[in-house]
């Protein structure tokens, strides 16, 4: 079974239904749709209905979800702020649940808004109780909805839960039908991570990938093709099925790195992808 899959971000010059149609052009059987315009529109009945329509009209499957990031983190620090990303996380949850997604994809944590507590020693610790905290109040949701959250590590130098061990921490007293992580590949390379240790530490509670690679004649920027072989990727394939990894192999290749187009760019990763998992 083809269990590749790609953002539709990859697209966000089009509608959905034009990402999805390039996607399935470039090979891929589902995609991970990302919750930001044009692609996706605030939660509710109307997004629903209009999402769902394009979904069962399309050969391409959605297989994920990617909440909005920015301010709607788990990690809020205010009650207001908490309150309000609460409120929109749920919005997504209950719309990935409707639409048959397998994993909504959440950051944890945000770098933004942080600089009424830049002096503060105890950020770390405030940001770690802020997850715990949400992720109680979103259960009673994720239950309903039937659609497993995954956290995502981010690229956050001298913050907290960039890492699959400390998420590991936040995540394991949930049920792992309700909470598990997805890994992002160029986030790991940002912060010089091994991705061998960082798969391993991930270990059962691991159902999502991004798979990217970093330029480093771009300044080690992110969201480039995996041919730019940054990371050693059959070390990574073969710590994948050391855990028994099951989960979509999920392109978050989204940057051009050599002049190619995003049509180019998607066939470039999807014959990539099917090489390197044969």
């Amino acid at each position: 079974m083809d269990n590749t899959s790609s953002t539709t971000g990859s697209f966000r010059d089009r509608s959905l239904e034009a990402a999805l149609d390039a996607l399935g052009e470039a090979g891929f059987p589902q995609a991970e749709i990302l919750a930001l315009d044009p692609h996706v529109g605030p939660p509710g009945e109307q997004e629903l209905g209009r999402l769902r329509g394009i979904l069962e009209a399309h050969s391409v499957r959605g297989r994920t979800m990617h909440a909005t990031g920015a301010r709607n983190t788990l990690a809020a620090l205010d009650a207001s702020w908490r309150k309000q990303s609460v409120e929109a996380l749920t919005g997504y949850v209950r719309l990935a649940g409707a639409l048959g997604m397998t994993e909504l994809v959440i950051h944890p944590i945000s770098d933004r808004d942080l600089a009424p507590y830049a002096d503060d020693p105890e950020l770390p610790q405030k940001m770690r109780e802020a997850v715990k905290r949400s992720l109680d109040d979103l259960m009673p949701a994720i239950e309903a909805s039937g659609v497993r959250i995954t956290l995502e590590n981010l690229p956050y130098l001298g913050l907290p839960l960039n890492t699959m061990r400390e998420l590991r921490t936040v995540i394991d007293p949930y049920p792992s039908e309700a909470v598990g992580l997805v890994i992002d590949l160029g986030h790991v390379a940002r912060l010089d991570l091994d991705p061998v240790d960082e798969i391993r530490a991930a270990g059962e509670r691991l159902y999502g990938t991004h798979i990217h690679d970093i330029n480093v004649n771009a300044g080690g920027a992110d969201h480039h093709s995996p041919t730019l072989g940054y990371h050693d990727w059959d070390a990574i394939r073969q710590a994948f099925a050391g855990i028994g990894y099951t989960g979509p192999w999920t392109s978050e290749a989204m940057q051009l790195s050599h002049g190619e187009s995003p049509e180019e760019l998607a066939r470039e990763v999807k014959d990539w992808m099917t090489f390197w998992l044969r």
